[in-house]
């Protein structure tokens, strides 16, 4: 497929149509296997890849089948026995919840790319969420698979490339710096309140994630300053040729232009997603019947958000049901109903991310294809 006009979109069933929302760019700057980009093949995971997801999904099981209980200090007979008591409403709510945070995170990407249909967005975002989960390093693999998708339904590379950067720092600002920083104050306030709760590691671990993302924003914002990018671009000389240091800095031209013009549409949703997620733990607890303050679920869930970083397992998965066990042991909750209340939050957290993320690849590669008279692509090779 062609590309499409700078900031339009356009369908397979009719013309792009021009449009002048923030992102749009001359494509003629692009490297040549970029501008070119063949919107009839998806991106490829090697198979060795595969394999390493394979086995990180492995030590998931391994880390909740023995650290899990151990730490919580139950039996895997006392959880199964609190899961198999849960209310009804517990486990479809998670799954519900889990659902409502993709669908806010898809109106982020939709805002982040103008032109871009919420079909495509929901698609894009659920395949890049659930491959960022299943693969060590899916995060770069999954953004490619949104791009991909977006690409296909006829949106400018140049738009996409400025959208995704936008879509990224969003999350950053939100996961790795808000709400930790929510958290710390949380914690700092329940403690006050009840001086004998702690939380081991909670707070060296807030401070260091947003110590850590407000360095790399500081790095971010003044490499963004036009001057400071220029200079930059011209250090480095032959290394970035002329067509492509004006590309960059028009680049960061629709980027700064984006920021301005939708903050609202940027941040609100996927704000709004972390509430829901954090619903998910207020309502794990109560559905096992144990009582904490508040303002430490949200140091607890906090805490959680700061291990989803830890690359050992996708999305931090088993290692946050773990620690955050272990914290609700400390607040008085009992090892069984911890234990619990912790898996049945991962049914929010990752098991309805990588469903969504599994049926967004199915609807992509096998139906949709089949419906316009292609055949099944495959993802790896």
């Amino acid at each position: 497929m062609s590309a499409a006009h700078p900031g339009s979109s356009s369908t397979p069933d009719g013309p792009a149509e021009d449009g002048d929302g923030p992102g749009a760019a001359s494509l003629g700057w692009l490297p040549e296997d970029l501008a070119e980009l063949d919107a009839e093949a998806p991106p490829r995971v090697p198979v060795g890849r595969l394999v390493v997801g394979a086995l990180s999904l492995l030590l998931v099981v391994v880390i909740l089948a023995w650290a899990l209980p151990w730490v919580a200090g139950a039996s895997w007979a006392e959880i199964v026995g609190t899961l198999a008591s849960l209310p009804r409403w517990a486990l479809p709510t998670m799954a519900l919840l889990g659902a409502g945070a993709l669908l806010l995170e898809a109106l982020t990407v939709r805002a982040a790319v103008p032109g871009s249909r919420y079909r495509e967005a929901l698609l894009g975002h659920a395949a890049a969420s659930g491959t960022a989960l299943a693969l060590p390093g899916g995060s770069v693999l999954g953004l490619g698979l949104l791009a991909w998708i977006l690409r296909r339904a006829g949106i400018a590379l140049p738009v996409i490339l400025t959208g995704i950067i936008a879509a990224s720092l969003v999350e950053m600002v939100i996961t790795s710096v808000l709400v930790p920083l929510l958290g710390l104050g949380a914690y700092a306030l329940g403690s006050a309140l009840v001086p004998a709760i702690t939380l081991p590691g909670a707070l060296w671990a807030a401070l260091l994630a947003v110590i850590g993302a407000g360095i790399v924003l500081a790095l971010t914002a003044v490499l963004l300053r036009r001057s400071v990018l220029t200079a930059v671009l011209e250090r480095l000389g032959e290394l970035v040729p002329a067509h492509l240091a004006r590309g960059i800095l028009a680049q960061r031209d629709a980027l700064l232009e984006m920021l301005r013009r939708r903050p609202a549409a940027l941040v609100l949703p996927t704000l709004a997603a972390r509430a829901l997620q954090w619903a998910a733990l207020l309502l794990a607890v109560a559905a096992v019947g144990a009582e904490v303050p508040v303002l430490l679920t949200l140091a607890i869930f906090a805490l959680g958000r700061v291990l989803s970083l830890v690359p050992l397992t996708p999305g931090g998965a088993g290692i946050t049901e773990t620690v955050g066990a272990a914290a609700l042991v400390a607040l008085g909750v009992a090892a069984a109903d911890a234990a619990a209340a912790m898996l049945l939050l991962l049914v929010t957290m990752l098991l309805v991310p990588l469903l969504a993320g599994a049926l967004a690849v199915l609807v992509t590669f096998v139906v949709l294809p089949s419906r316009r008279g292609g055949g099944a692509q495959s993802v790896s090779s």
